[in-house]
């Protein structure tokens, strides 16, 4: 809490104390390049598919909707702890495992455009069908492959198992909130098997390369 009172009472003292906040920059550089490659205009004939037997066999449930909104709660508040209540070496750790999978992403998605053809019309009225439909609207199924939902997860919840401070039955919380997010991102298709295991592999390699380098 002292942080937070600091921040909003002297901004620039907090600043100065906490230079390693700088990083939080890379989100909007993010969000302005990913958004430019939504927009942009690539002939299906152009794209690769990403597709497998197995996402055929997966079946569409809304109900994994709410996990997967989950994420946009967890996102956030993974860098407000790590800040506010964390150490400066697990703040830079997430970002360097987060922002590192999101460069990666980003740059396969420029040279390697892709996307799925996996989604089918949502007939039901029910609260999480609208969901899935809302999320559609606004999020076509191109530049899928690697997963960045699924790599920002396992990027939160490999930096937060790692963690002295936190008590052990609330990393399992977190843990048990992140497959879950992992697994939705399949059962309401908005990612194939093979997005969410590059995702996942993505942040296991960053995370390994921090603490066999970067961590000294």
């Amino acid at each position: 809490m002292e942080k937070i009172k600091t921040m909003y009472s002297n901004p620039k003292g907090f600043l100065k104390e906490n230079m390693h906040c700088l990083w939080l920059l890379y989100l909007p550089c993010y969000l302005f390049y990913f958004a430019r490659l939504q927009l942009r205009t690539v002939p299906v004939s152009e794209l690769y598919i990403i597709e497998t037997h197995l996402d055929r066999m997966i079946p569409t449930i809304p109900a994994f909707f709410i996990p997967y909104a989950l994420w946009w709660f967890i996102f956030p508040g993974a860098f407000a702890f790590f800040l506010f209540w964390g150490t400066r070496k697990d703040f830079l750790k997430l970002c360097f495992i987060l922002f590192g999978g999101y460069t990666i992403c980003l740059a396969a998605y420029t040279i390697w455009p892709n996307g799925l053809m996996l989604r089918e019309p949502l007939e039901s009225s029910d609260i999480f069908s609208m969901g899935i439909n809302w999320l559609r609207t606004i999020d076509p199924p191109r530049n899928v492959c690697p997963s960045m939902h699924v790599s920002s997860t396992v990027a939160i919840d490999l930096v937060v198992r790692e963690c002295r401070y936190i008590k052990l039955r609330y990393k399992n919380i977190e843990t048990i909130i992140a497959v879950l997010i992992c697994l939705s991102t399949m059962f309401i298709k908005q990612h194939s098997v093979v997005d969410v295991i590059l995702g996942w592999a993505m942040s296991v390699i960053l995370w390994l390369i921090w603490r066999k380098i970067l961590q000294k």
